[in-house]
């Protein structure tokens, strides 16, 4: 080995973090201080040749594939559990970089191993916890979800108790005619298909799915909006919706999608509630391009404060007279941002609360 290789070799040797050389048979070559105090000596064959560390696969990449990609891109990076000798397997980040080797006309690769046991361990924390939080968010949806069953139901459920109301008091005066019952039994009818067809939207919003589909958002606001209108109305609130003609298509997980407009809605409603009766206004508008969607909720409701704006996505983040932002809007941020790719923007001025919602498209 020439002077060259020595010095490159007690380079690295240095590296904090275990490293292996390897030639193109994968065979070790050199292995550092650190790697031997991790993971021993190398392990060696039956017929005595040294064999490496590296797993023959890794995230669904053979080695031959990893060392391709490292020589196209100048180094490769990816995450694999590897045994130690004394805590077992644990997780690395390993990077796989060609290094010049001319006792091996130029073919041999370094393989570093970095431990983000800790990193991983954060990382699985966080997931449970936001999975935490989402189970808390649907209970808290379904208290109100329940409430809005209710106001969709109670209109119905009214009517066909009237109308059993007139056929038993036309009973008792005499037979019926024949046409009487029949238009008495069809609006009963009715009044049932809508109480069906609410079950199947909220069966439908509850029913996670696991893959995206192309949606026309136009329909799922529209679905949405249907679940709370009985409370706007109740507030008298005037609801404006400015649609395209052309359908506002985009590749969406449906249901969190809709989560995400009921959570802006139900927003919107808790500000517009201390607005004076028939004053309140909401304006729910999409609008489209080749790449992106855009939803916007504009509201008069009572106004953001300055000092809340940059805190209004915080879980349970104070506001004042011991209200709080609660779970709603952080995992409408979450779900917009890390879930599809887009942004979820708030403002707060000249009298009008507005959220700012954009969605790749994602259709070729």
């Amino acid at each position: 080995m020439d002077s060259g290789a020595i010095r490159a070799l007690g380079i690295l040797g240095q590296i904090p973090f275990p490293l292996e050389l390897l030639d193109r048979e994968f065979h070790v070559l050199f292995c550092n201080a650190a790697y031997r105090r991790q993971f021993g000596a190398p392990p060696r064959d039956e017929i005595g040749e040294l064999q490496c560390l590296l797993p023959s696969e890794i995230e669904g990449l053979s080695r031959d594939q990893i060392v391709a990609q490292a020589e196209q891109e100048e180094s490769w990076k990816g995450e694999a559990r590897i045994r130690t000798q004394e805590r077992g397997e644990v997780p690395f980040r390993v990077r796989l970089f060609p290094v010049d080797h001319p006792e091996l006309g130029g073919k041999a690769y370094a393989a570093c191993y970095e431990d983000i046991g800790r990193e991983v361990a954060a990382r699985e924390a966080l997931a449970h916890q936001r999975y935490l939080v989402e189970i808390r968010l649907r209970q808290a949806q379904a208290g109100e979800l329940l409430s809005m069953i209710a106001h969709q139901w109670r209109q119905p459920l009214t009517a066909v108790m009237s109308l059993i109301g007139n056929i038993q008091l036309k009973t008792q005066m005499g037979p019926l005619p024949a046409d009487y019952l029949q238009s008495k039994l069809e609006k009963m009818a009715q009044s049932v298909q809508f109480l069906s067809e609410t079950i199947d939207v909220f069966r439908n919003f509850y029913t996670a799915s696991k893959h995206k589909s192309v949606e026309d958002l136009s329909v799922l606001v529209h679905r949405a909006l249907d679940l709370v209108n009985p409370a706007l109305v109740t507030l008298h609130v005037d609801v404006e919706t400015r649609f395209p003609q052309k359908p506002a298509s985009a590749r969406v997980f449906p249901g969190e999608f809709m989560q995400v407009v009921l959570e802006l809605i139900g927003n919107a409603r808790a500000a517009l509630s201390a607005v004076r009766t028939g004053s309140g206004r909401l304006l729910i508008a999409l609008e489209a391009d080749e790449r992106w969607v855009w939803l916007r909720l504009e509201n008069n409701g009572t106004p953001i404060p300055a000092e809340v704006l940059p805190h209004l996505y915080d879980p349970y983040y104070p506001l004042r007279d011991g209200v709080q932002t609660g779970l709603g809007l952080y995992m409408a941020k979450l779900i917009v941002e890390s879930h599809h790719g887009g942004t979820l923007e708030v403002e707060s001025q000249d009298g009008i609360n507005r959220f700012s919602c954009s969605i790749p498209r994602g259709i070729p």
